[in-house]
C-alpha cells in the first residue's frame, strides 16, 4: 500500500507538470491553443490548428478540474470550448472541420469519424465538468450525424471519411502506414469512437447511446480481436482484416477501455465476456510485449519485424491498462508492469529539462530529436490522461483496502 500511495503522489505531480506546460499554449490573442512546438518546445505561433489536437486539450483540461478542482485548468478548458463552438463547428453542413488556419479559418474541411469522436469525447467530459449543457446538446447532434452518414448497416461498425458535405471519400487520414494499407475500417478509429461514446453515455444515460455502444462493443470483441487475442489493425468493409502488424499500445489501450464501456452495458453477458477477454489480452501482451527493462514495444510487423522504441502514449496507456488488470485480478507480475512503465517514462521519456515528455526514445533510452514536442497527434490527453486515471484507480484501490480493513477489526 506505501508503494500505491508514493505512486499516486508522483503522479499528482506528473500531472500538474503536463497541465502547467499546456496552459502556456493557449492563444489569447486569436483563440484556441497553439498547435506546434518543436523538440525543445519553442512555439510557433503561425503553424495551424487542428481541431483533433483541440478535442483531447479540451478533453484533458475538463478532466482535471473534476479531479483536481484547480480554476485554472477550468479557465482552459472554457476557452478551448469555446474555440471549438466559434471556429471548428460546421454550421452548414454539421460536425467538426479537420484542421483551421492559425485565425480559425478552415484549411482542411474533411469530416472523418475519428475526429467526430474525440470532438464527442471532449464535449461529454466538458459537460460533466461543468454542466454546460450547450456541450451536451452537441456532443449528441454529433452522435446524430455520425449514426446518420457512418453507421454501416449492412456489416456493422462505421465508415470512416467523408467530405465537408458527408459524402464518402477515401481513408487516407489514418492509413498512413508503413504497410501502405488503404482501408475502409480501422480498429483506431472504432477503439476511439468506443471511448466517445461511453463518456457520452455517462452525461446522457440515452438507451440509444447504449444500444450503440454495446453494438460496437460487440464488432470490436467478434470482429477487430483476432484468435491470438491481438487487435487487427485495418479491414475491408466487410471486416476482412488486411494487415499483419500488431500495435501493442492499442492492445493495451483498448483492455481499459473496453472495460470502462463494459459497465455502461445492460447485457450483462456482454459486458462479462467483454471483461473476461480485456483480461487475457492483457495477458498476452504482459508475455509477448513487455522488454526486459519493463518498457512496452511499439509495434510487430509483419509477424517478424520488432519496433522496440518507447512512444510516449504506448508507455501511458500501458501503464492505466495493466493497473486494470491488476485491479480486476490482484497478479503481481500486472502491478510490475504497471512500475515498469512508470519507470521508463520518468528515465527516459520525461524531459526534465524543457517540460512534457519525448515523443519517443529509442531503446537505450535516447531521444529522437527530430520529433516535435507539440503537433496535431502528439497531445496531453494521454499522458494526462494516464496520470488522472491512475490517481482515480489507486484511490479506489485504497478505499477498498480500508473497506477490507475495518470489516477484519
Amino acid at each position: 500500500m506505501l508503494e500505491l500511495t508514493q505512486l499516486k503522489m508522483q503522479l499528482k505531480n506528473e500531472a500538474h507538470n503536463i497541465l502547467d506546460f499546456w496552459l502556456q499554449f493557449q492563444d489569447n490573442q486569436l483563440g484556441g491553443f497553439y498547435c506546434y512546438a518543436d523538440f525543445v518546445g519553442n512555439i510557433d505561433p503561425e503553424h495551424d490548428k487542428a481541431v483533433l489536437l483541440h478535442s483531447r486539450i479540451l478533453w484533458t483540461f475538463s478532466a482535471a478540474y473534476r479531479l483536481l478542482g484547480d480554476k485554472r485548468y477550468l479557465n482552459a478548458a472554457q476557452h478551448c470550448y469555446q474555440f471549438i463552438i466559434d471556429k471548428a463547428l460546421d454550421k452548414q453542413h454539421g460536425g467538426v472541420f479537420w484542421l483551421l488556419d492559425k485565425n480559425g479559418n478552415v484549411t482542411d474541411s474533411q469530416k472523418h469519424v475519428y475526429n467526430q469522436g474525440f470532438a464527442i469525447y471532449a464535449l461529454s467530459e466538458f459537460y460533466l465538468a461543468t454542466g454546460n449543457e450547450e456541450a451536451l446538446s452537441v456532443a449528441m447532434s454529433l452522435f446524430e450525424l455520425i449514426e446518420s452518414h457512418a453507421y454501416d448497416v449492412a456489416f456493422g461498425g462505421y465508415r470512416e471519411a467523408f467530405d465537408r458535405s458527408w459524402n464518402p471519400i477515401e481513408n487516407q487520414l489514418v492509413c498512413d502506414t508503413a504497410e501502405g494499407v488503404l482501408a475502409e475500417k480501422s480498429m483506431n478509429t472504432h477503439l476511439h469512437v468506443l471511448e466517445a461514446y461511453t463518456v457520452l453515455h455517462q452525461a446522457t444515460q440515452d438507451p440509444r447511446v447504449e444500444s450503440q455502444l454495446a453494438a460496437l462493443c460487440q464488432i470490436m470483441a467478434e470482429k477487430v480481436v483476432d484468435g491470438t487475442l491481438h487487435y487487427g489493425l485495418f479491414f475491408t468493409r466487410d471486416w476482412h482484416c488486411v494487415s499483419r502488424d500488431v500495435s501493442y499500445g492499442h492492445d493495451i489501450e483498448g483492455t481499459w477501455l473496453m472495460d470502462e464501456a463494459a459497465k455502461q452495458m445492460v447485457n450483462s453477458q456482454l459486458a462479462t465476456r467483454i471483461i473476461d477477454q480485456s483480461s487475457a489480452m492483457a495477458k498476452v501482451i504482459g508475455e509477448q510485449g513487455v522488454d526486459r527493462d519493463g518498457a512496452v514495444f511499439n509495434e510487430l510487423r509483419e509477424g517478424h519485424l520488432l519496433d522496440s522504441d518507447r512512444i510516449w502514449w504506448v508507455q501511458a496507456e500501458a501503464m492505466v491498462g495493466f493497473f486494470n488488470a491488476y485491479q480486476k485480478e490482484a497478479r503481481p507480475e500486472f502491478l510490475a508492469y504497471t512500475l515498469g512503465c512508470w519507470n521508463i517514462i520518468q528515465s527516459q521519456l520525461k524531459d526534465n529539462v524543457n517540460g512534457e515528455w519525448y515523443w519517443k526514445v529509442n531503446r537505450l533510452g535516447e531521444p529522437y530529436k527530430n520529433t516535435a514536442k507539440v503537433e496535431p497527434w502528439k497531445c496531453p490527453y494521454h499522458n494526462g490522461r494516464a496520470c488522472l486515471e491512475m490517481i482515480k484507480r489507486i484511490t479506489n484501490v485504497e478505499q477498498t483496502d480500508q473497506v477490507v480493513q475495518a470489516m477484519a477489526l
